[in-house]
């Protein structure tokens, strides 16, 4: 077997074979089909050929001949077979028969003529000198009419496909481009074997068939098909650079190999290869640009995405992240400007769907809006398999049924390509882009420029949704701090003002507009001490009252500061909060006087029953006097009676001057448990006679405060007898301690006599009687009491001495279940060891 008959051979089982690969890439496409019917064709021809070129026998030849012949009539009609499989792609095969009818049935007259004497005579066989036997035809007269209609028969089919070429468009459009393409390339491929030895060209034959066939295949099976243009600019690129190399590997070879041949005569072959092996390896890379470059030129017509351009203009867009839609209306314009096209959607993800966001939809003027359900088969497809879908690659492929639905979705959205914008591997968006103008296909060029674009709008997408998140928070904070009831003012850490709302201005009577980013020092003396204070410190500070001289009056208002910290917990700067009590204090101030004549009513009636039954007692007896002076009896009574009345009215009159002038106490550290371990002592022998249970609970671990020891054991003594008369016989005694910081007990406490924050709560409870709910608030007015004997001053000089350290009392009681006094005193915490009381 010659170099001839083995080529023949190979290029066979080439032809077959890729036919059955196009066949096996889509099964369903009727190019596909009509591909392998082509390739049949062909693999018939090239068998003719292989056979009569190998006959030795001149019937042989001429019978191989006529098949040679009749299967190149069948080529042709696979060729118009594969037109019609393009254009009628989802067509059936009864469809497309009727527009064969007109060319199949001449040629089966053809097929049948080249079987008849009129066509062929016979062969001969030949032996050139130097080559293999070469069968030489004898025609008949019918074979000038048959190759006149056979060549006719080919310019119709080269016109039709100029025809379709023109009309087609998208993936149509390139399929033909690519026949098209392969019939250029096999003439430029015969153009040279008219110049050399017909032996020699035949060798080469088949193989220009199998170039050929290679070209149609690409442009039918592949998924992800190329632009002709780019397919042959790459196709020069490397052409280019193979010659390239290839000289440049054998001038290196022989330069190197003569120059070290004197050398090393047996080595220097070898050296020239070494040599050549690396000049071409360092001259690759910047040879593969220049071809790059070379190509680019040579094919500067073909239409294609301006890469550089649009990233650029996506660059751009992304510097200047301003709302969410401006950034879809520059991205959209952008991406349909590069790829040439008027149909640009895209959806971004809510609840259940992915909903249009771009063109903006105005229920008025724009209609329906585009909705995708997450159950779309579109969508899924997107989220799983994060690929581009272009309609027409989908047409090319075996189609499973999520494809197939996605496809029908596709269509009747009118989309050529459906892309998936991805964040952090989750779909943030889809983008549907329509037809490219003037027929063009997004091939995988295209496909791969819109896919990082896609991936330069996710980014920006989060950008400008993080921007609106931002500026809305802005918009609603400033909304917020404008329309509050309470005066805010926040600094940085460089004590400039940061905030400063309307009722901060109206608390302070500043113009918030001239303190932004002003010093801290602009503002009234009191709020810059706390402000300051707070960023030196870092403590807060709670319900400070402050007095500030607004012109011909003062404003009293209540100040809270506190700092904010950053994400990294370093500190941002203050902030204090104003509430203006003016109007309050002027309440309390009227109420106070209110209380005062109140409480002047009540101690006039009181003072008018006290001082009166005494009164009455005297006056009888002075009455009775004159008349019975003479009685010894009487008047040792009468000045018994007389003594006693008058000390009961001078006692009176001198606890009416404790409670209306309590002496001031002084101040000293002191420990409370000792206080009250004394005041029980004094009371010990009496809970002992009443059968009383005494219990202790001192929780509170520092017990240091600033008071007057013999006005706090006159407190304690008070409520425990006072406890003690509750209880009949019998019962319990609690008295305890404890320590509490939190709000709803410091803010109790209306002022104190020190910096403390703490608070020393002193609990005296009983399970006596009680006291009835309507009688708790009247329990520390002066002359009142429930019980038969007292004056009910006690409890009311009590609360006055309470007052005077800076406490507070809060009662708690039940009817049969007993009551509870809370004492609560501004606990201190001193340096100093402090001696007991």
């Amino acid at each position: 077997m010659n170099a001839g008959n083995i080529s023949l051979w190979l290029a066979l089982l080439i032809q077959f074979g890729l036919g059955l690969a196009v066949y096996r890439a889509n099964s369903r496409n009727r190019a596909n089909q009509s591909f392998l019917v082509l390739s049949f064709f062909i693999s018939l021809w090239l068998l003719a050929v292989q056979s009569a070129f190998g006959a030795t026998e001149p019937a042989k030849a001429e019978l191989w001949i006529r098949n040679a012949w009749a299967s190149g009539v069948l080529m042709v009609n696979g060729f118009n077979l594969l037109r019609l499989g393009i254009l009628c792609r989802a067509s059936g095969w009864k469809e497309i028969a009727k527009h064969y009818v007109w060319f199949g049935l001449p040629s089966l007259i053809g097929i049948a003529a080249c079987y008849t004497p009129w066509f062929l005579r016979g062969a001969e066989i030949r032996r050139e000198s130097g080559h293999d036997v070469i069968p030489l035809p004898i025609y008949g007269p019918v074979f000038p009419v048959f190759s006149t209609l056979l060549a006719g028969a080919v310019v119709i089919l080269i016109v039709l496909y100029v025809r379709d070429l023109r009309r087609t468009a998208g993936v149509q459009k390139v399929e033909f481009q690519f026949v098209v393409a392969g019939g250029i390339t096999l003439a430029i491929l015969i153009a040279p074997t008219q110049f050399v030895d017909r032996a020699v060209a035949m060798q080469f034959a088949p193989f220009r068939i199998v170039v050929f066939s290679l070209i149609i295949a690409y442009g039918i099976a592949t998924r992800k098909i190329m632009d002709v243009g780019f397919f042959f600019r790459r196709v020069t690129s490397y052409a280019v650079l193979t010659a390239y190399l290839l000289v440049l590997y054998a001038l290196v070879w022989w330069l190197v190999s003569t120059a070290s041949k004197p050398i090393f005569p047996t080595e220097s072959r070898t050296a020239g290869h070494l040599a050549a092996a690396l000049v071409v390896a360092f001259a690759m890379a910047p040879a593969r640009g220049i071809s790059q470059r070379f190509a680019n030129r040579l094919f500067i017509g073909s239409r294609r995405i301006d890469f550089q351009s649009t990233m650029s203009q996506a660059a751009g867009i992304l510097k200047s992240v301003t709302t969410l839609q401006d950034l879809l209306d520059r991205f959209a314009t952008t991406i349909g400007e590069a790829v040439g096209t008027d149909r640009v959607f895209i959806l971004l993800p809510e609840k259940e769907a992915y909903a249009q966001r771009y063109p903006a939809v105005s229920s008025e003027v724009d209609g329906t809006e585009l909705r995708l359900s997450r159950n779309d088969a579109m969508i899924s497809y997107l989220q799983t398999n994060q690929e581009v879908l272009v309609l027409d690659e989908l047409h090319r492929i075996r189609k499973t049924p999520e494809l197939e639905e996605a496809a029908e979705e596709m269509w009747r959205l009118k989309t050529a390509v459906a892309l998936g914008i991805f964040s952090r591997q989750n779909l943030a968006g889809v983008m549907l882009l329509g037809p490219r103008l003037k027929g063009r296909i997004y091939g995988a060029v295209e496909q791969n420029a819109l896919q990082v674009l896609c991936g330069q709008l996710a980014v920006a997408i989060d950008n400008a949704q993080l921007f609106t998140e931002v500026e809305n928070a802005r918009i609603y904070n400033e909304t917020l701090l404008e329309n509050l009831t309470t005066g805010v003012i926040a600094a940085g850490a460089d004590q400039r003002v940061t905030v400063f709302n309307n009722e901060a201005g109206q608390i302070t009577g500043l113009n918030p507009r001239d303190l932004i980013e002003e010093s801290l020092d602009r503002l009234p003396k009191g709020l810059c001490e706390i402000l300051c204070e707070t960023l030196r410190t870092g403590d807060r500070q709670e319900n400070g009252e402050l007095v500030l001289p607004l012109g011909d009056h003062n404003a009293v208002v209540r100040a809270s500061s506190s700092i904010f910290h950053g994400q990294q917990g370093e500190m941002l700067g203050a902030l204090v909060v104003l509430t203006d009590i003016t109007a309050l204090k002027r309440l309390e101030l009227q109420i106070r006087r209110s209380d005062r004549l109140a409480s002047l009513g009540t101690l006039s009636a009181g003072m008018a029953h006290e001082i009166k039954n005494p009164l009455v007692s005297i006056k009888t007896f002075a009455q009775l006097l004159p008349e019975r002076y003479q009685d010894s009896d009487f008047r040792d009574t009468f000045s018994n009676l007389i003594g006693h009345e008058i000390d009961r009215i001078d006692s009176l009159v001198n606890q009416l001057l404790r409670f209306a002038r309590p002496a001031k106490p002084v101040l000293a550290p002191m420990h409370v448990h000792d206080v009250l371990e004394k005041s029980l002592q004094l009371v010990g022998h009496r809970l002992y006679q009443k059968e009383i249970k005494l219990t202790r609970s001192w929780q509170a671990d520092v017990d240091t405060i600033r008071a007057d020891a013999d006005q706090l054991e006159q407190v304690f003594l008070n409520f425990f007898l006072n406890a003690m008369d509750a209880m009949k016989r019998g019962g319990e005694l609690s008295v305890g301690t404890e320590i509490h910081a939190g709000s709803e007990w410091v803010t109790a406490i209306s002022g104190t006599n020190g910096d403390s924050h703490e608070i020393l709560r002193v609990s005296i409870r009983d399970d006596g009687e009680g006291i009835r709910k309507e009688d708790i608030p009247h329990v520390f007015d002066p002359f009142f009491t429930t019980k038969d004997y007292g004056t009910g001053l006690g409890l009311s000089v009590v609360h006055g001495i309470i007052q005077e350290h800076g406490g507070q009392i809060e009662v708690e009681s039940e009817l049969k279940k007993g009551t509870a006094f809370h004492i609560l005193l501004p606990l201190v915490r001193f340096a100093q060891e402090v001696v007991a009381a």
